[in-house]
Protein backbone atom coordinates (compact mmCIF):
# COMPACT_ATOMS: atom_id res chain seq x y z
CA UNK A 1 0.00 0.00 0.00
CA UNK A 2 3.42 2.05 0.41
CA UNK A 3 5.22 3.55 -2.82
CA UNK A 4 8.74 2.83 -2.53
CA UNK A 5 10.85 5.67 -2.75
CA UNK A 6 11.27 7.02 -6.37
CA UNK A 7 8.09 5.81 -7.14
CA UNK A 8 5.19 6.84 -9.21
CA UNK A 9 2.16 6.23 -8.74
CA UNK A 10 -0.22 6.06 -12.21
CA UNK A 11 -3.50 5.99 -11.33
CA UNK A 12 -5.87 3.95 -14.45
CA UNK A 13 -9.21 5.65 -15.50
CA UNK A 14 -11.53 3.51 -17.33
CA UNK A 15 -15.08 4.36 -19.00
CA UNK A 16 -17.05 2.75 -21.16
CA UNK A 17 -20.96 3.05 -22.44
CA UNK A 18 -23.26 0.66 -24.92
CA UNK A 19 -24.34 3.74 -27.85
CA UNK A 20 -27.26 2.80 -30.17
CA UNK A 21 -26.34 2.86 -33.49
CA UNK A 22 -29.78 2.02 -34.95
CA UNK A 23 -32.95 1.22 -34.36
CA UNK A 24 -33.55 -0.22 -38.49
CA UNK A 25 -30.96 -2.96 -39.19
CA UNK A 26 -30.78 -5.36 -36.21
CA UNK A 27 -31.28 -3.00 -33.30
CA UNK A 28 -27.61 -2.54 -33.91
CA UNK A 29 -24.99 -1.20 -30.83
CA UNK A 30 -20.90 -0.41 -30.48
CA UNK A 31 -19.86 -0.89 -26.45
CA UNK A 32 -16.58 0.69 -26.57
CA UNK A 33 -13.94 0.53 -23.80
CA UNK A 34 -11.54 3.67 -23.21
CA UNK A 35 -8.39 4.11 -20.68
CA UNK A 36 -6.71 7.15 -19.31
CA UNK A 37 -4.51 8.09 -16.38
CA UNK A 38 -5.16 10.30 -13.36
CA UNK A 39 -1.89 12.41 -14.01
CA UNK A 40 -3.34 14.28 -16.71
CA UNK A 41 -5.10 17.55 -15.37
CA UNK A 42 -8.90 17.33 -15.79
CA UNK A 43 -8.61 20.49 -18.11
CA UNK A 44 -6.46 18.71 -20.57
CA UNK A 45 -8.27 15.10 -20.38
CA UNK A 46 -11.88 16.63 -20.34
CA UNK A 47 -10.67 18.19 -24.37
CA UNK A 48 -11.38 15.63 -26.91
CA UNK A 49 -9.28 17.02 -29.36
CA UNK A 50 -6.51 16.45 -26.97
CA UNK A 51 -6.73 12.21 -27.68
CA UNK A 52 -6.06 11.63 -23.68
CA UNK A 53 -9.06 8.91 -23.70
CA UNK A 54 -7.26 5.30 -25.72
CA UNK A 55 -9.84 2.84 -26.97
CA UNK A 56 -8.86 -0.26 -25.32
CA UNK A 57 -11.42 -2.56 -26.78
CA UNK A 58 -15.06 -2.91 -28.03
CA UNK A 59 -17.23 -4.81 -26.11
CA UNK A 60 -19.59 -7.93 -26.36
CA UNK A 61 -23.11 -6.92 -26.78
CA UNK A 62 -25.40 -9.80 -25.73
CA UNK A 63 -27.70 -10.93 -28.67
CA UNK A 64 -31.99 -10.18 -27.68
CA UNK A 65 -33.26 -12.50 -25.61
CA UNK A 66 -34.07 -16.09 -27.14
CA UNK A 67 -36.62 -17.93 -26.22
CA UNK A 68 -38.18 -21.54 -26.84
CA UNK A 69 -34.92 -23.13 -26.34
CA UNK A 70 -34.66 -26.29 -24.54
CA UNK A 71 -32.64 -25.45 -21.30
CA UNK A 72 -31.45 -22.34 -21.90
CA UNK A 73 -33.62 -20.00 -19.98
CA UNK A 74 -33.64 -16.22 -20.11
CA UNK A 75 -32.24 -16.19 -16.91
CA UNK A 76 -29.37 -18.43 -17.82
CA UNK A 77 -28.80 -16.59 -21.07
CA UNK A 78 -28.68 -13.10 -19.39
CA UNK A 79 -25.66 -14.80 -16.35
CA UNK A 80 -23.79 -16.06 -19.41
CA UNK A 81 -23.70 -12.89 -21.10
CA UNK A 82 -22.48 -10.51 -18.39
CA UNK A 83 -19.82 -13.01 -17.39
CA UNK A 84 -18.42 -13.34 -20.87
CA UNK A 85 -18.25 -9.47 -20.44
CA UNK A 86 -16.50 -10.30 -17.19
CA UNK A 87 -14.50 -12.70 -18.68
CA UNK A 88 -13.07 -9.96 -20.97
CA UNK A 89 -12.51 -7.68 -18.68
CA UNK A 90 -10.47 -10.01 -16.67
CA UNK A 91 -8.04 -10.62 -19.47
CA UNK A 92 -7.99 -7.05 -20.17
CA UNK A 93 -6.96 -5.79 -16.44
CA UNK A 94 -4.74 -8.58 -16.14
CA UNK A 95 -2.20 -7.33 -18.10
CA UNK A 96 -2.43 -4.29 -16.09
CA UNK A 97 -2.22 -6.27 -12.51
CA UNK A 98 0.47 -8.00 -14.06
CA UNK A 99 2.25 -4.20 -14.53
CA UNK A 100 1.38 -3.27 -11.27
CA UNK A 101 3.42 -6.12 -9.55
CA UNK A 102 6.49 -6.07 -11.75
CA UNK A 103 7.23 -1.99 -11.63
CA UNK A 104 7.86 -0.73 -15.30
CA UNK A 105 10.34 1.44 -15.99
CA UNK A 106 8.82 4.88 -18.06
CA UNK A 107 9.77 7.48 -19.88
CA UNK A 108 7.86 10.71 -19.37
CA UNK A 109 7.13 13.41 -21.62
CA UNK A 110 9.76 15.66 -19.53
CA UNK A 111 12.37 13.18 -20.60
CA UNK A 112 12.70 11.32 -17.37
CA UNK A 113 12.59 7.81 -16.39
CA UNK A 114 10.35 6.35 -13.80
CA UNK A 115 9.64 3.45 -12.27
CA UNK A 116 5.96 3.53 -12.48
CA UNK A 117 3.20 1.23 -10.57
CA UNK A 118 -0.41 0.88 -12.00
CA UNK A 119 -4.06 1.01 -10.18
CA UNK A 120 -7.12 1.33 -10.91
CA UNK A 121 -8.55 4.42 -9.23
CA UNK A 122 -11.68 4.82 -11.04
CA UNK A 123 -14.63 3.56 -13.55
CA UNK A 124 -16.62 6.32 -14.86
CA UNK A 125 -19.68 5.01 -15.78
CA UNK A 126 -24.05 5.22 -15.54
CA UNK A 127 -25.44 3.64 -13.60
CA UNK A 128 -26.58 0.82 -15.76
CA UNK A 129 -22.86 0.37 -16.57
CA UNK A 130 -22.04 0.04 -12.93
CA UNK A 131 -24.85 -2.86 -11.99
CA UNK A 132 -23.29 -4.77 -15.14
CA UNK A 133 -19.83 -3.66 -14.17
CA UNK A 134 -20.51 -4.65 -10.72
CA UNK A 135 -23.01 -7.67 -11.19
CA UNK A 136 -25.87 -6.16 -9.36
CA UNK A 137 -29.46 -5.76 -10.30
CA UNK A 138 -30.37 -2.04 -11.85
CA UNK A 139 -32.35 -1.64 -9.07
CA UNK A 140 -30.17 -1.83 -6.00
CA UNK A 141 -27.06 0.77 -4.90
CA UNK A 142 -23.64 -0.82 -6.37
CA UNK A 143 -22.11 0.88 -3.20
CA UNK A 144 -24.24 -0.39 0.09
CA UNK A 145 -26.50 -3.39 0.41
CA UNK A 146 -29.39 -0.82 0.76
CA UNK A 147 -32.61 -2.50 -0.19
CA UNK A 148 -34.52 -1.75 -3.18
CA UNK A 149 -37.18 0.39 -1.34
CA UNK A 150 -34.70 2.12 0.62
CA UNK A 151 -32.69 3.65 -1.70
CA UNK A 152 -33.80 7.01 -1.25
CA UNK A 153 -33.37 7.09 2.75
CA UNK A 154 -30.05 8.47 4.07
CA UNK A 155 -29.62 5.80 6.14
CA UNK A 156 -26.17 3.87 6.34
CA UNK A 157 -25.76 -0.04 5.25
CA UNK A 158 -22.97 -2.20 4.99
CA UNK A 159 -20.58 -1.67 2.30
CA UNK A 160 -20.81 -4.49 -0.96
CA UNK A 161 -18.47 -7.11 0.39
CA UNK A 162 -16.70 -8.84 -2.62
CA UNK A 163 -15.00 -11.66 -0.32
CA UNK A 164 -18.20 -12.45 1.35
CA UNK A 165 -20.37 -12.66 -2.43
CA UNK A 166 -16.86 -14.82 -3.38
CA UNK A 167 -18.12 -17.27 -0.40
CA UNK A 168 -21.54 -17.24 -2.15
CA UNK A 169 -20.65 -17.97 -5.81
CA UNK A 170 -18.58 -20.44 -4.68
CA UNK A 171 -21.22 -22.61 -2.87
CA UNK A 172 -24.26 -21.05 -5.92
CA UNK A 173 -25.70 -19.83 -2.61
CA UNK A 174 -28.48 -17.56 -5.04
CA UNK A 175 -30.44 -16.70 -2.18
CA UNK A 176 -28.01 -15.10 -0.23
CA UNK A 177 -26.61 -13.17 -3.18
CA UNK A 178 -30.59 -12.62 -4.40
CA UNK A 179 -31.34 -10.86 -0.94
CA UNK A 180 -27.94 -8.65 -1.56
CA UNK A 181 -28.98 -7.78 -5.05
CA UNK A 182 -25.91 -9.36 -6.15
CA UNK A 183 -26.17 -11.73 -9.58
CA UNK A 184 -24.06 -15.27 -9.61
CA UNK A 185 -21.17 -14.01 -11.33
CA UNK A 186 -17.50 -14.08 -11.65
CA UNK A 187 -16.34 -10.23 -11.23
CA UNK A 188 -13.63 -9.14 -12.96
CA UNK A 189 -12.99 -6.12 -10.59
CA UNK A 190 -12.30 -8.39 -7.84
CA UNK A 191 -9.32 -9.43 -9.24
CA UNK A 192 -7.93 -6.41 -8.95
CA UNK A 193 -5.23 -5.90 -6.57
CA UNK A 194 -5.29 -2.73 -3.89
CA UNK A 195 -8.94 -2.52 -5.33
CA UNK A 196 -12.17 -2.04 -3.68
CA UNK A 197 -14.52 -2.06 -6.07
CA UNK A 198 -17.17 -0.12 -5.13
CA UNK A 199 -14.59 3.00 -4.20
CA UNK A 200 -14.46 3.33 -8.15
CA UNK A 201 -17.34 4.22 -8.59
CA UNK A 202 -17.01 8.38 -9.21
CA UNK A 203 -20.30 10.90 -9.24
CA UNK A 204 -22.17 11.12 -12.31
CA UNK A 205 -23.22 14.74 -12.43
CA UNK A 206 -24.41 14.41 -16.10
CA UNK A 207 -26.71 11.66 -15.30
CA UNK A 208 -28.19 12.02 -12.13
CA UNK A 209 -28.04 15.23 -11.53
CA UNK A 210 -28.96 17.26 -14.88
CA UNK A 211 -30.69 14.16 -17.02
CA UNK A 212 -32.89 13.06 -13.93
CA UNK A 213 -33.33 15.59 -10.98
CA UNK A 214 -33.09 18.53 -13.03
CA UNK A 215 -35.60 17.03 -15.63
CA UNK A 216 -37.68 15.90 -12.43
CA UNK A 217 -37.48 19.32 -11.02
CA UNK A 218 -39.16 20.88 -14.29
CA UNK A 219 -41.77 18.46 -14.49
CA UNK A 220 -42.64 19.38 -10.77
CA UNK A 221 -42.40 23.10 -11.74
CA UNK A 222 -44.39 22.98 -14.54
CA UNK A 223 -47.28 21.24 -12.97
CA UNK A 224 -47.36 23.13 -9.75
CA UNK A 225 -47.38 26.61 -12.02
CA UNK A 226 -50.15 25.01 -14.24
CA UNK A 227 -52.03 24.05 -11.44
CA UNK A 228 -52.38 27.65 -9.87
CA UNK A 229 -52.82 29.35 -13.01
CA UNK A 230 -48.90 30.98 -13.26
CA UNK A 231 -47.54 29.68 -15.95
CA UNK A 232 -47.99 32.33 -18.07
CA UNK A 233 -46.34 34.65 -16.13
CA UNK A 234 -43.53 31.80 -15.53
CA UNK A 235 -43.18 31.47 -19.28
CA UNK A 236 -42.89 35.59 -19.64
CA UNK A 237 -39.85 35.60 -16.86
CA UNK A 238 -38.28 32.96 -18.34
CA UNK A 239 -38.28 34.60 -21.83
CA UNK A 240 -37.12 38.46 -20.71
CA UNK A 241 -34.04 36.78 -19.02
CA UNK A 242 -31.30 39.23 -20.41
CA UNK A 243 -27.59 37.96 -21.84
CA UNK A 244 -25.29 37.15 -18.69
CA UNK A 245 -21.46 35.63 -19.36
CA UNK A 246 -21.18 31.82 -18.41
CA UNK A 247 -25.02 31.85 -18.54
CA UNK A 248 -26.22 29.76 -21.90
CA UNK A 249 -30.32 30.29 -21.50
CA UNK A 250 -33.03 29.27 -24.06
CA UNK A 251 -34.73 32.09 -25.91
CA UNK A 252 -38.38 30.11 -26.09
CA UNK A 253 -40.48 29.03 -23.00
CA UNK A 254 -39.33 25.93 -21.43
CA UNK A 255 -42.95 24.37 -22.11
CA UNK A 256 -41.61 24.79 -26.49
CA UNK A 257 -38.05 23.15 -26.11
CA UNK A 258 -37.75 19.95 -27.61
CA UNK A 259 -33.93 19.55 -26.36
CA UNK A 260 -31.64 20.65 -23.88
CA UNK A 261 -27.93 21.57 -24.56
CA UNK A 262 -25.47 21.16 -21.96
CA UNK A 263 -24.41 24.34 -21.57
CA UNK A 264 -28.15 25.40 -20.98
CA UNK A 265 -28.84 22.37 -18.37
CA UNK A 266 -25.62 24.00 -16.72
CA UNK A 267 -27.12 27.30 -16.41
CA UNK A 268 -30.74 25.99 -15.47
CA UNK A 269 -29.93 25.60 -11.61
CA UNK A 270 -28.47 28.80 -11.60
CA UNK A 271 -31.47 30.96 -12.89
CA UNK A 272 -34.61 28.82 -11.87
CA UNK A 273 -35.13 29.78 -8.37
CA UNK A 274 -34.82 33.35 -9.06
CA UNK A 275 -37.30 32.86 -12.47
CA UNK A 276 -39.79 30.35 -10.31
CA UNK A 277 -40.01 32.81 -7.27
CA UNK A 278 -40.59 36.13 -9.96
CA UNK A 279 -43.35 34.12 -11.45
CA UNK A 280 -44.94 32.74 -8.55
CA UNK A 281 -45.00 36.46 -6.90
CA UNK A 282 -46.10 38.39 -10.16
CA UNK A 283 -48.93 40.32 -9.06
CA UNK A 284 -49.90 42.43 -12.73
CA UNK A 285 -51.78 40.06 -15.09
CA UNK A 286 -52.97 38.01 -12.36
CA UNK A 287 -54.92 36.70 -9.74
CA UNK A 288 -55.08 38.02 -5.95
CA UNK A 289 -53.20 34.95 -3.94
CA UNK A 290 -55.26 33.10 -1.52
CA UNK A 291 -53.44 32.60 2.54
CA UNK A 292 -53.77 28.67 1.29
CA UNK A 293 -51.19 29.43 -1.95
CA UNK A 294 -49.06 31.96 -0.58
CA UNK A 295 -48.07 28.64 2.25
CA UNK A 296 -48.14 26.81 -0.75
CA UNK A 297 -46.02 29.28 -2.53
CA UNK A 298 -43.56 29.26 0.43
CA UNK A 299 -43.00 25.84 0.80
CA UNK A 300 -42.67 25.39 -3.50
CA UNK A 301 -39.75 27.70 -3.21
CA UNK A 302 -37.89 26.67 -0.85
CA UNK A 303 -38.14 23.05 -2.68
CA UNK A 304 -36.38 24.72 -5.42
CA UNK A 305 -33.81 26.15 -3.48
CA UNK A 306 -32.15 23.45 -1.31
CA UNK A 307 -32.60 21.23 -4.53
CA UNK A 308 -30.78 23.63 -6.82
CA UNK A 309 -28.34 24.42 -4.40
CA UNK A 310 -27.38 20.34 -4.28
CA UNK A 311 -27.07 20.29 -7.63
CA UNK A 312 -24.83 23.62 -7.67
CA UNK A 313 -22.91 22.51 -4.89
CA UNK A 314 -22.22 18.55 -6.93
CA UNK A 315 -20.50 20.69 -9.36
CA UNK A 316 -17.51 22.07 -7.17
CA UNK A 317 -14.48 20.88 -8.62
CA UNK A 318 -12.97 19.79 -4.98
CA UNK A 319 -15.11 19.50 -1.63
CA UNK A 320 -13.88 20.28 2.26
CA UNK A 321 -16.07 18.95 5.30
CA UNK A 322 -18.10 21.80 5.25
CA UNK A 323 -19.40 21.30 1.70
CA UNK A 324 -20.39 17.91 2.20
CA UNK A 325 -22.24 18.92 5.27
CA UNK A 326 -24.46 21.65 3.24
CA UNK A 327 -25.24 18.90 0.51
CA UNK A 328 -26.22 16.50 3.23
CA UNK A 329 -28.70 19.06 4.99
CA UNK A 330 -29.89 20.37 1.48
CA UNK A 331 -31.01 16.70 0.38
CA UNK A 332 -32.46 16.54 4.05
Amino acid sequence: MTLPVGGTLVPMLFTSDATYLTNFSGDGKVWPLYMSIENIKSSVRNRPTFHTWVPVALLPSSPKRIKKVPGWSEEKQEQEAIQVHHDLLRFLLSLLSSAAQNRLKIKCADEVTRECYFRVAGWLVDHLENSILHGIYATRCPICESPQDKLSCLQEYPLHNAQRYQFWIDGSDKESLHNKGVKLVQNALWSLQDTVPHQLIQSDILHTMLLANLQHLMDWITRFLEYHNRLPAFDDVWSSLPHYPGIHMPHKSYRLLSQLFGKEMRSIPMVILRVFTAGLRRKTGTQRLTSGQEQEFKKAITCVRYLTDFALLSRYRSHTDSTIRYMRQYLE
